[in-house]
């Protein structure tokens, strides 16, 4: 049955992007999300609503304030309308590059989830266009939701932050449980479409006991691959474009010797990568 052509709200597309999967890839950047992470890189994506952002760099302090007319470009609107189909027309002008590189598209946010319908309609075609699709998520959702977007998608990049309930609690703003159930039911289903993200921010999530847990989780998933994602420092910057605070405060990234000391205690038979 073919998908309505639903519409939804982004706030970004990346063209030839190499970091969000293989190959050349056009990433797509769904806004809203059900999660609150006190160290979330993309503090943007949090609403569903378009926002505007301050450059303050860029202010000049004029006596009137022009907002997103800006000439100076010190405001911006965060987040557009945008229809499934335009966006799959957008994306299929890449197509070429895709082929040649074995890439396609990410979608990536914010969360897919937070927006199903137009997730799936995008998806359907995508699929129809034989383009290559991955899915971020933080498996936050309803099942039947996801269910349906895993009959179009490729690959999840499925997000786990840490498995201890009252930590996730206190760090994402909601409890683990249905993130947990939904990556059960989607390994037993398609565990070999499913590559587990950690996301390691020092201090909160990075300890090798947090990590060991959630290779065992893989291990008994029989999910294979896991990539560990180095802390990125850019995103204070971020949290001054929306007049908030950045909670964690400037936090030192993990050296090389500790995340090779985390890759080397990933058990046999799954496969570990850091970026």
């Amino acid at each position: 049955m073919r998908q309505k052509d639903e519409c939804g709200i982004i706030f970004d597309i990346d063209h030839f992007a190499a970091h969000d999967g293989p190959g050349i890839r056009t990433v797509v950047y769904f806004k809203g999300c059900p999660l609150k992470c006190v160290w979330c890189h993309s503090p943007e994506s949090q609403k569903k609503e378009p926002q505007m952002l301050h450059f303050k760099s860029r202010c000049k302090k004029c006596p009137v304030c022009m907002g997103d007319k800006c000439a100076n470009g010190a405001r911006a609107v965060c987040g557009k309308l945008a229809k499934a189909s335009e966006l799959a027309d957008e994306i299929s002008e890449n197509k070429i590059f895709f082929d040649s590189s074995g890439g396609g598209a990410t979608i990536s946010g914010g969360e897919a989830l937070f927006q199903p319908k137009f997730a799936i309609s995008l998806l359907a075609l995508l699929r129809e266009r034989k383009i290559h699709s991955i899915v971020e998520t933080c498996g936050m959702g309803n099942w039947e939701h996801l269910r349906e977007i895993a009959e179009y998608a490729d690959i999840f990049y499925y997000d786990i932050k840490i498995l201890d309930e009252k930590k996730h609690l206190i760090y994402t703003g909601a409890k683990n449980k249905t993130i947990l159930g939904n990556l059960k039911k989607l390994a037993g289903i398609s565990a070999d479409k499913i590559t587990l993200r950690v996301p390691l921010i020092p201090g909160y999530n990075d300890f090798a006991d947090d990590i060991a847990k959630i290779y065992d989780l893989a291990h008994g998933l029989c999910i294979r691959q896991i990539h560990l994602l180095k802390y990125n420092s850019s995103a204070p910057a971020k949290y001054e474009w929306l007049g908030l605070d950045y909670k964690p405060g400037d936090l030192k990234k993990q050296s090389e010797d500790y995340l090779g000391k985390l890759r080397k205690m990933a058990p046999k038979g799954l496969d570990v990568f850091v970026f």
